[in-house]
């Protein structure tokens, strides 16, 4: 795969508007895109579109003031999130070599990324409509495969 496919596939959620922004274990940090996905019981799970933040660090900003890092207090990041309007995703980038992503809202919030590591760590998973995973690691690592296929580790220790 190559990088200007990864660009193609994050270039899918402009226009579309983030729900169920949460902050999880340590500084994860989920978002759902698109439609409502339900397991057999009925239970919202995801969205079509699923964003993780798992090992990088982030930090949510606007022109005048940077709002939180991944490392502030859990509650001060959890009610930002509750109270947070971004609205739509206006613009979506990824840097290279890093693959940090910098996401601009149409609210003007922009989400930001930082791989921390040259390890093999995950820093970043966007589960997608079509039912792939698209993954990145430090180092500047990248796969994507169907969400359902054995875990891929690249050899950049």
């Amino acid at each position: 795969m190559e990088y200007n496919l990864i660009e193609e596939t994050v270039s899918k959620l402009i226009g579309k508007a983030p729900w169920d922004a949460r902050l999880g274990e340590g500084s994860f940090l989920t978002m759902e895109f698109g439609k409502p996905e339900a397991n057999p019981t009925g239970h919202v799970t995801h969205g079509e579109w699923h964003l993780w933040l798992y090992m990088c660090m982030w930090r949510i900003e606007t022109q005048e003031a940077i709002l939180a890092g991944s490392e502030d207090d859990r509650s001060r990041i959890k009610k930002l999130l509750e109270n947070l309007d971004l609205n739509t995703i206006k613009d979506i980038r990824v840097a290279r070599p890093s693959l940090d992503l910098w996401i601009e809202f149409t609210s003007g919030v922009k989400l930001l990324t930082f791989s921390n590591t040259t390890r093999s760590e995950e820093q970043w998973k966007l589960f997608t409509a079509d039912g792939n995973v698209l993954t990145t690691y430090g180092g500047g690592a990248f796969h994507s495969v169907r969400a359902d296929e054995p875990r891929y580790v690249p050899n950049n220790e």
